[in-house]
C-alpha cells in the first residue's frame, strides 16, 4: 500500500483491490495470502473501519506486487 494513500476503511481497500485486480478473484487471493477464510475477508472489506493487521499486510503485499509488475510510465517530451 502506498503510504501517501492512508487506509480509511475496508471498503476503501476493496476499491483499491478492484482497481488493481480487474476480472480476477482478488478476494480469494487475499484470503489465501492472509491465511483467513473468504467470509472473514469479505466481512472486513464491508466495514467502515480498518481491517486487522494481518489482512492489511496481505493487501499491502498484493498491491505492491501489482505496482512492481506495471511497466514504468515514461513521460513524453514535448
Amino acid at each position: 500500500m502506498i503510504p501517501s494513500n492512508p487506509v480509511v476503511s475496508g471498503r476503501d481497500l476493496a476499491l483499491r483491490m478492484i482497481a488493481a485486480y480487474p476480472n480476477r478473484d482478488w478476494v480469494a487471493l487475499l484470503a489465501m495470502r492472509a491465511g483467513k477464510s473468504r467470509d472473514f475477508v469479505e466481512w472486513h472489506l464491508q466495514e467502515d473501519m480498518a481491517p486487522p493487521a494481518d489482512l492489511l499486510r496481505a493487501i499491502s503485499e498484493l498491491l505492491h506486487e501489482v505496482a512492481a509488475s506495471e511497466p514504468a510510465q515514461v513521460e513524453a517530451k514535448p
